[in-house]
């Protein structure tokens, strides 16, 4: 399980991965996780997206979500690709991360929120 604080040094590893532009070997371990947290925290945005009214603005926003996440995974792929750039891996690491930021209101299966 992450932790409230894990999550947050994942998302500011991916934010500076936008800063220092290391080798996409690097950036690949960050890319894993982020996959992995989004994959974890959408069965708690679906959860909420099927206890909303359907068709009122909480279910919109609940599968806005969802389907931007999984778009984002879909483009970005599931395993990071290390032919491309430091660039390139910065892009899709933001792209990720802004992605689970949206996620990170939903909780986990298993994670009491207080």
């Amino acid at each position: 399980m992450t932790t409230t604080a894990q999550l947050a040094e994942l998302l500011a590893a991916a934010s500076e991965a936008g800063r220092t532009l290391p080798p996409p070997g690097e950036t690949a371990v960050v890319h894993r996780r982020l996959v992995a947290e989004i994959r974890r925290r959408l069965p708690g945005a679906e959860r909420a997206a099927a206890a909303a009214p359907v068709r009122s603005r909480d279910w919109y926003r609940h599968h806005k979500v969802i389907d931007a996440a999984r778009d984002a995974l879909e483009m970005e792929g599931e395993e990071p690709d290390l032919r491309v750039g430091p660039t390139t891996a910065a892009i899709r690491l933001a792209e990720l991360a802004r992605h689970l930021r949206k996620l990170r209101e939903y909780p986990a299966e298993g994670e009491v929120r207080s």
